[in-house]
């Protein structure tokens, strides 16, 4: 390659890289509304937990844990607690029914000496139940704090989730969306991928990830998918040491009540996720079907649609009446035009500050702001609510079960 041509497409590139690199601060608040014409109630995720159970406040043995107990895997039966411990004794989760739950030490070379990632694992469990646990050893390392099981496929509750992506820049934006997380019900937490900036390395997970949502983590299970960020350490070691996802693949789904969650990797191969994908989808008799992923197959916003990827999903996700899929990628929020009986969203505003996004033919609201989304889905319709960094919905969308 030559010199002149180097320089050439090193100029092209550079404004892509000061854009990732340097746009930690973007706009807190709205200043274009959509449809707002389906409030979301107030009211706090974890308060009821926290009054039944407690905070889970750290003790005085707790000096010897480096990352706070956090939740994984939630079920209707089982659940997983994860944390960094630098103890000799004996480590477990006990629950106030009085089981117990042994940790087990994570292999992996990727923690700093001394340090390790341990897990527990409960089973046993029953649907839509809340459980108070303790983090123990000798004695009680953490205070009671609480955490509720999936609900029963059967039940007819509404189920809310918050999704969110591109959050883990450490700055104002991210603990100002974080602080409104607290205002809102939600019962899981979703990730559309880029959690660590800028590398998605061990310091950076701890940092700008367990650092600043570790009190929602202690009560809520989060299901993450990775994004390209996440990817630049060991193509996403640290990502896959420091969260058990269901059947610990890069891609993977689970059940919540009467939604079936599919969580793709867009760094790796598409065609491979697209069989899987398929299979998946047929063997699942889950009435909601939503997909997450990192990169959006439908985006007015600076990086724009992946239409190699759309070209193999949107079949796929249409052949098995997928409702909604969720993406990132883009630092914005934009709401398409159903595809095919299909919602899309990209909600990449998560706290790494924000970047232009345009408009297209596919595009029904757009606007460059920080933002999570939150779901609520009953049992013939489902409603997303926007809610930027200052609290205020901003947009909404209402999505069918079965499209007209």
């Amino acid at each position: 390659m030559n010199t002149l041509y180097r320089s050439m497409r090193l100029g092209a590139f550079l404004p892509w890289l000061f854009a990732c690199n340097l746009n930690q601060s973007g706009n807190l608040a709205a200043t274009e509304l959509g449809d707002t014409s389906h409030p979301l109630e107030h009211g706090s995720p974890i308060k009821a937990l926290r009054d039944q159970c407690g905070d889970g406040a750290m003790l005085d043995t707790g000096a010897m844990v480096r990352r706070q107990p956090y939740l994984q895997q939630v079920s209707t039966t089982k659940a997983a607690v994860g944390w960094v411990s630098i103890g000799e004794d004996p480590e477990r989760v006990t629950l106030s029914t009085g089981a117990q739950a042994n940790a087990a030490i994570e292999d992996g070379d990727l923690r700093t000496s001394g340090e390790q990632q341990m897990w527990a694992e409960l089973a046993d469990l029953s649907p839509g139940t809340t459980y108070c646990y303790t983090l123990e050893n000798e004695r009680a390392m953490t205070a009671p704090t609480g955490f509720r099981t999936a609900p029963d496929p059967e039940s007819t509750e509404p189920i809310r989730f918050l999704a969110f992506g591109d959050s883990g820049g450490g700055g104002a934006d991210q603990s100002a969306l974080r602080d409104q997380m607290y205002e809102f019900p939600f019962e899981l937490m979703i990730h559309t991928g880029d959690l660590a900036y800028e590398d998605g390395t061990i310091g950076q997970l701890e940092d700008t990830v367990f650092g600043v949502y570790n009190e929602l983590f202690k009560n809520l299970p989060f299901f993450p998918a990775s994004g390209n960020h996440d990817y630049n350490t060991n193509r996403g070691a640290p990502f896959r040491q420091v969260f058990a996802l269901p059947n610990e693949e890069r891609w993977y789904s689970y059940d919540w009540g009467r939604i079936h969650f599919v969580a793709l990797d867009t760094e790796e191969d598409y065609a491979t996720q697209m069989a899987w994908l398929e299979q998946d989808l047929a063997t699942t008799d889950q009435p909601w079907k939503i997909v997450y992923l990192h990169r959006p197959p439908y985006s007015s916003g600076e990086h724009g649609s992946d239409t190699g990827l759309r070209a193999k999903l949107a079949p796929v996700l249409e052949r098995h009446g997928v409702q909604l899929v969720l993406a990132g990628h883009d630092h914005d929020y934009e709401r398409m035009i159903p595809q095919n009986g299909v919602a899309y969203v990209v909600t990449g505003g998560g706290g790494r500050g924000t970047r232009n996004v345009g408009s297209s033919s596919f595009t029904a609201f757009a606007t460059a702001v920080v933002h999570f989304v939150i779901v609520e889905v009953g049992m013939e319709e489902l409603t997303l609510h926007a809610i930027d960094a200052t609290g205020v919905e901003f947009d909404s969308m209402v999505v069918p079960r079965v499209a007209s």
